[in-house]
């Protein structure tokens, strides 16, 4: 069950399914949230392989668990907040998803979704194959094997590959003239 916590829908329940719910600011999603700050379709919240999963749908503000940026994908735990600009939601395991999820069962146990339905109309699906995998190579990483490489943002890195070009290169120029 994902309840709002903070913001104008604080105090709904919206209960999560396999289908799953869109969050966004669109009156047409599951969970509508009217926000100027929030994306029409900002992102959607599934239950997967025993487990409850949040993808941004590629929102200009981001999607936030425990208050760390999701870039692709991530399993939410029972009490995780989940932000969406000034609007927040906790995960609570009810007694029908708890007993759909079993006592005994590990949330972990089985693959990370690997396909999404698309939030787009035109396109059916949208493929999260984890690097490697046969059905989608070169597909992103899951967002357990981004979060082990942690580290600053691609275009800063390469903006440091260039000034160290720079660099080398100016010094070449220097010593051979």
């Amino acid at each position: 069950m994902l309840v709002a916590t903070r913001g104008p829908l604080e105090g709904k329940r919206y209960p999560v399914s396999s289908e799953g719910l869109v969050l966004g600011r669109a009156e047409t999603c599951d969970v509508p949230i009217p926000d100027q700050g929030v994306s029409r379709e900002h992102a959607r919240v599934m239950l997967h392989n025993a487990a409850v999963w949040v993808q941004d749908a590629g929102s200009r503000n981001g999607v936030y668990v425990n208050g760390k940026r999701v870039s692709r994908h991530k399993q939410l735990s029972p009490g995780a907040e989940l932000t969406i600009g000034v609007h927040a939601f906790t995960l609570e395991l009810d007694a029908e998803v708890a007993g759909s999820i079993g006592a005994d069962a590990d949330p972990l146990d089985g693959p990370p979704p690997t396909t999404f339905r698309s939030l787009d109309p035109g396109d059916a699906t949208i493929d999260m194959a984890p690097i490697g995998d046969s059905a989608g190579v070169g597909a992103p990483a899951t967002d357990a094997e981004s979060s082990e490489r942690e580290g600053p943002p691609l275009a800063l890195v390469l903006l440091g590959v260039l000034a160290l070009l720079a660099l080398v290169v100016g010094a070449l120029v220097v010593g051979s003239g």
